[in-house]
């Protein structure tokens, strides 16, 4: 069994000892297009005068920084998640040893979606304009990963109004571009990465999760696939300089695929209309692909990783192969969600994934499995 090891941060210092023995639980969850939180639980007690105790350190104040990272046998050190303190839940009982409160602290998208404004901004690309709303929150977010976006390719100039927080105009943006934005915890404490990217479809570097065979390091997977999901999109606009209107259409099948079958051959595609609202600021062609390519994650798989065996720390945005056997399921995934939790003896994994195609039944690297079948 690989040894465990974790590390916490409070205000970019490390913890000390006597702290970090005063939580029974740390859980971090992540998951995709949504903010990372970490829940702290700490046991709280009343002594014969009736005060309570255990609940007002420094560390627990709003806005105090925290990050969490965690160490399976020789691996470095991952950084789990690194955000401010945002509220709390306490629980109180009359019972002893019952009482308990939660800290629960979020990522830097926290600052992003505080205060809302009215902002123009003229003749920027929109990642460009990513650029510059991550640019105003230098403070938490020390550098980026962004990718480019293709021009309009209209002859007028491109004009875009946030009317909101920077979260909402950097969500409007990675929509209609078929992009995604968040932070990822970065390489020193108080620090986090902005970026506005795509998913990946080919794994990037974690290890295969085994269904069978002597070294599986899942014992089951909860699969589901949802026919309803995917559709092809069609979008209309009014070209102004020439009066011409220009018609778009994508279909998911035509997609990069994580898998050789779609699943929907044979049958009637849906159709999404795309919402008068793209304008002359985004080339048609990209905001139908990304609507189409949304849609077609049709297959889901959910499960918990077996701690003793598996070394690698799971997170969102990355790809990773799943080998359960001549089936169709096997293939590669991406991770949408990985919730970790710490305790005193113990450090655990579950996981989300999903995907746009299924595998043939013998490919997907489902047939070599380690140590061979039950």
């Amino acid at each position: 069994m690989p040894d465990t090891q974790f590390r916490l941060f409070f205000n970019n210092t490390a913890a000390s000892r006597e702290q970090l023995e005063t939580f029974d639980e740390i859980v971090v969850q992540q998951e995709i297009d949504m903010a990372w939180e970490a829940r702290l639980k700490i046991p709280i007690s009343v002594d014969a005068s009736g005060n309570w105790t255990g609940e007002d350190e420094e560390y627990m104040r709003p806005f105090t920084r925290v990050r969490v990272e965690i160490k399976i046998g020789d691996q470095p050190f991952v950084p789990l998640f690194d955000g401010p303190v945002t509220g709390f839940d306490s629980q109180m009982d009359s019972d002893p040893g019952q009482s308990t409160l939660t800290l629960i602290a979020q990522d830097d998208t926290f600052f992003m979606n505080r205060v809302e404004q009215v902002e123009a901004f003229d003749d920027q690309s929109d990642h460009e304009i990513v650029q510059q709303v991550f640019n105003d929150f230098s403070q938490f977010v020390s550098s980026t990963d962004i990718d480019n976006t293709p021009a309009s390719g209209s002859a007028l100039s491109a004009h875009v109004v946030r009317r909101g927080t920077a979260m909402d105009i950097l969500r409007y943006l990675a929509k209609r571009q078929g992009k995604h934005v968040y932070v990822l915890p970065g390489d020193n404490p108080g620090q986090s990465t902005g970026c506005f990217k795509a998913f990946p479809t080919a794994p990037g570097g974690l290890s295969a999760l085994l269904l069978l065979g002597a070294r599986r390091n899942i014992d089951s997977l909860s699969v589901r696939y949802c026919a309803c999901r995917a559709a092809d999109a069609v979008a209309s606009t009014l070209r102004i300089t020439d009066k011409q209107v220009v018609n778009e259409t994508s279909r998911s099948r035509d997609a990069e695929l994580m898998g050789e079958e779609t699943g929907e051959e044979g049958s009637d595609a849906a159709v999404q209309l795309l919402p008068p609202r793209q304008g002359e600021s985004v080339d048609l062609r990209q905001a139908v692909t990304a609507r189409a390519e949304a849609a077609g994650y049709s297959y889901e798989v959910t499960g918990n990783i077996r701690e003793d065996i598996y070394t690698d720390v799971l997170q969102p945005y990355k790809v990773i192969t799943v080998k359960a056997g001549n089936t169709p399921v096997s293939g590669d995934y991406l991770i949408v969600k990985a919730t970790h939790a710490i305790t005193r003896g113990q450090y655990s994994q579950s996981f989300a994934l999903k995907r746009n195609a299924r595998s043939s039944r013998f490919s997907g690297g489902g047939t070599n499995v380690p140590g061979g079948i039950f």
